[in-house]
């Protein structure tokens, strides 16, 4: 006996192209999300070829081009600045001063600001440079 088949046609969207985009999106977010880790201080930093990269428990201290200090990402009095990087190197754990300086800045506020890091007693201080 011969039995005939019915052929069904069968409609529908392939998923799988879309789930593949859905998964690189998601990957190129949490790579691009994990590199960007900038301080919101907008500073042009000045270029160096021998620059190296350091930890990130370190005091990061900016000048912009406006000679306005920051702490992290606080706003600080020049009258301020000593009591609290005192306050901030009285912690275990904080070795290093990074100053972020803007290429515009007065030359004389920078070294205004490494007095006042050396009278806290502030020795290991380094200037952060772009490649």
């Amino acid at each position: 006996m011969h039995f005939k088949r019915k052929l069904r046609n069968q409609v529908g969207i392939d998923m799988t192209p879309m789930i593949d985009c859905v998964f690189l999106l998601l990957i190129f977010f949490m790579i691009t999300s994990s590199i960007i880790r900038e301080q919101g201080i907008q500073v042009r930093l000045p270029r160096s070829d021998t620059s190296a990269l350091l930890q990130s428990r370190d005091l990061v201290l900016s000048i912009n081009r406006e000679n306005e200090i920051y702490l992290g990402d606080l706003h600080i009095a020049k009258n301020d600045l000593f009591d609290r990087l005192r306050q901030e190197f009285a912690q275990p754990g904080r070795e290093l001063l990074i100053i972020r300086a803007d290429t515009l800045i007065e030359y004389g506020i920078l070294i205004e600001v490494m007095d006042i890091a050396r009278r806290a007693g502030i020795y290991n201080v380094s200037l952060s440079t772009r490649r």
